[in-house]
Order: C-alpha cells, then sequence, then structure tokens
C-alpha cells in the first residue's frame, strides 16, 4: 500500500490466522507527513512460535534534513508468557518493506514491550517508514500491542511559531488599544 504526502488514512483489517497465531482487532495509521502506527493489535496463540509483523508505508517527503524520530511500544500480556519486541526503520529508498532494510535504511531503535526511544535519522527527499514487531510465544498466549514511530519536532522551531504567536498577539493588543 502506497501513500503520498497529500493522504493518509486509517485502516482495519479482518481476523487473520498464521500458524499457531490468531490476530483480531487489527488496526493502522499512516499519517502525512511524517507518522506510522500499529493502533491497535489483539493476538492469541494455542502453542509457542515467532510471529513477525510489519507496518510499513512510503511517498513519506517531510520533514527534510535532519530529525529525531520517537518509537513507541506499549501493550499488555493477558495471560501467558510472551517476549515482544519492535524495530522502527527509516528508508531513503522510499521503499516498501525493504527486506532486511539492505538499503539506504537507517534503524531507528529497537525497543521491548512498554517502552519508547529516540534516534536521530537524515531524511533526502522522499522515504519509507515501516515498523517491524516480532512477538515470541511459550504457549496458549493472549496479548495486545500498539506501536507508533513519529517525527519530534525539535525545540526551535516551536520557540520562532511561540515567538511569531506572541508577536501577532501585541501587534493585534497595540492595534486595538490605539482604535480607542
Amino acid at each position: 500500500m502506497r501513500r503520498s504526502r497529500s493522504s493518509g488514512g486509517s485502516y482495519n483489517f479482518a481476523a487473520v490466522s498464521v500458524g499457531n497465531f490468531t490476530a483480531n482487532n487489527i488496526g493502522t495509521q499512516l499519517f502525512s507527513p511524517d507518522y506510522i502506527d500499529l493502533t491497535t493489535f489483539d493476538l492469541s496463540s494455542n502453542a509457542g512460535g515467532t510471529l513477525v509483523i510489519t507496518v510499513t508505508g512510503a511517498g513519506f517527503t517531510s520533514p527534510f534534513g535532519a530529525s529525531t524520530w520517537l518509537t513507541q511500544f506499549t501493550g499488555n500480556v493477558a495471560n501467558g508468557t510472551a517476549t515482544v519486541t519492535a524495530q522502527s526503520y527509516l528508508d531513503n529508498s522510499d521503499t516498501l518493506n525493504n527486506p532486511g532494510c539492505a538499503t539506504g535504511c537507517t534503524l531507528l531503535s529497537g525497543v521491548n514491550l512498554g517502552s519508547s526511544a529516540t534516534a536521530s535519522a537524515v531524511t533526502d527527499g522522499s522515504f519509507a517508514l515501516t515498523e517491524v514487531i516480532t512477538i515470541t510465544t511459550q504457549g496458549n498466549t493472549r496479548l495486545s500491542l500498539d506501536a507508533s514511530v513519529s517525527n519530534v519536532p525539535e525545540p526551535m522551531s516551536l520557540a520562532l511559531l511561540g515567538t511569531g504567536l506572541a508577536g501577532i498577539g501585541l501587534t493585534r493588543r497595540r492595534a486595538v488599544s490605539r482604535a480607542v
């Protein structure tokens, strides 16, 4: 699924079974210009095994240059035992699901369930974002996951925006007091 900068949206998928695993309530969001999110993922397994889930979106164009990226990974294991990790990638070759992230790819972070991490990366035009979630269960297990990768606005941009808004407010205030 390829998304351009001007589009995005939410996608929900029907329940699916793969080997010992059954996934329900699967939702994901691809938001331009700089955000992908596996919003909901409920999983059960009836035996041990490993499942790898990849969420990827291409055609992102913002931000351009150096920036900071945040990977967040939350959820809970309702019953049973599971090891769950997430890795997020930025791919300057703008390739969906780049196998092994072999070309033009930057590993943003690898996190365990219930954690987050930031990393710096440089974009040089159109790029792809990818989340890879690996779930290993030891038997009958139920769990729910949420993972996302997004750009973190730099503090100077926020400060500049705040200064601009304050300036507009002062100008408006002076114009109103002169009119009275």
